[in-house]
């Protein structure tokens, strides 16, 4: 295990405090119950609870990535970061093919990886998870495969005959996947739950689209989906503002719906993202009239989850309706454009940088205050 010291810099300060504003007349949170399942309905605003938060204060407490004595940046590219209950920091580095663990204060505390098809050798590492039991599993072209803390390979499943790439595992090792499927001119997009052997046990939803593969829109419509601390799954699709919560059995528990202002995509939105794409490339793009509800979201163990929409604040950056374990949206907070929420655990918030003005990839923790 590389117990070097890990270069690091670091820095406190505040921002993201964002306070509900106040709701209009006639606006309130709905709560009623339809087919045995509980309904939330939120406003377009935030609505404090009596006796509960009404802001979130994040202050940064830590900068994984840049040597402040001008060594070697610690990332090449960064695809993946995650948490476990010790608070350390798991990060999985596509293009140099690792996986680090930081402790808590920033600690390199373990490296392991490589290029192959060895049990710890990869040929596109493309996501991680960190587990329940302070694990690590890495989805890789054809396998899953599982890891202990200094890297040693507890066991692996082969992925070959599912096209998954985004997953989640709760305790119990249910994995909760989403699977793409081309089909002449119709991509279909399934959320599925499988066993802890990857062998299928239903498909909870299914997107279809038209596919024009000379009309490529670059804001594509996904499956977004969180394991709780207590195996309940909560997942979306981002073109709804609406969240589905399930047992670990699969039952339906809770829907969440929230009302929300539809964002346009402008020309200056089409630049930034196309930034610099080939002119040839450029004329396949078609960009939507508006973006979907959510980019995308992130909760924590509790249940409380963090949606980041397309809605900007008078700085430019990106405003995150907050919600608590009942899918009451309470408040608001914004970050940098640059900087995507990743995890959430023991009121730390994780966020990955792919690259700072400096163009250097970057991991920030901030300490979370509800006021």
């Amino acid at each position: 295990m590389d117990q070097r010291p890990c270069r690091i810099i670091t820095a406190v300060f505040c921002l993201g405090l964002f306070g509900a504003a106040a709701a209009g007349p006639g606006q309130r949170i709905d709560v009623r119950k339809e087919a045995g399942i509980t309904v939330v309905h939120n406003p377009k605003v935030p609505i404090p609870q009596p006796g509960g938060p009404s802001k979130l204060l994040l202050t940064q407490d830590l900068v994984i990535g840049r040597d402040p004595a001008g060594g070697a940046d610690v990332f090449a590219e960064l695809r993946s970061i995650g948490a476990d209950a010790r608070e350390n920091i798991w990060t999985l580095d596509w293009e140099d093919f690792k996986v680090r663990v930081f402790d808590r204060t920033g600690r390199l505390i373990s490296t392991f990886g490589k290029k192959g098809q060895g049990p710890r050798e990869w040929q596109s590492p493309n996501r991680m998870t960190v587990l329940p039991d302070g694990t690590a599993a890495v989805l890789d072209l054809n396998k899953l495969t599982f890891y202990a803390l200094d890297g040693t390979c507890l066991r692996e499943i082969s992925t070959a005959k599912t096209r998954m790439s985004r997953f989640r595992i709760d305790s119990r090792g249910t994995i909760y996947a989403d699977e793409m499927d081309f089909s002449g001119e119709t991509l279909k997009l399934r959320l599925k739950r499988f066993d802890p052997e990857l062998k299928p046990l239903a498909t909870l939803a299914e997107i279809e689209e038209p596919f024009k593969p000379g009309a490529v829109s670059p804001i594509p419509i996904l499956f977004q989906f969180h394991v709780t601390g207590d195996d309940r799954l909560f997942w979306m699709a981002n073109n709804r503002y609406e969240f589905r919560v399930l047992d670990g059995d699969g039952t339906p528990l809770r829907k969440i719906v929230k009302d929300y202002a539809p964002v346009k995509v402008t020309r200056a939105d089409q630049d930034r993202i196309l930034g610099d794409s080939p002119a040839g490339m450029r004329s396949s793009i078609v960009f939507p009239d508006v973006f979907p509800p959510v980019a995308f979201y992130v909760g924590d163990p509790e249940g409380r989850l963090y949606a980041q929409t397309y809605e900007t604040d008078a700085r430019g950056w990106l405003i995150y309706d907050v919600f608590d374990a009942e899918g009451r949206c309470i408040t608001r907070f914004s970050l940098p454009r640059e900087e995507m929420a990743f995890a959430v655990r023991n009121d730390k918030l994780y966020v990955l940088i792919s690259e700072n003005e400096a163009g250097v990839p970057l991991v920030k923790r901030y300490a979370m205050t509800w006021k």
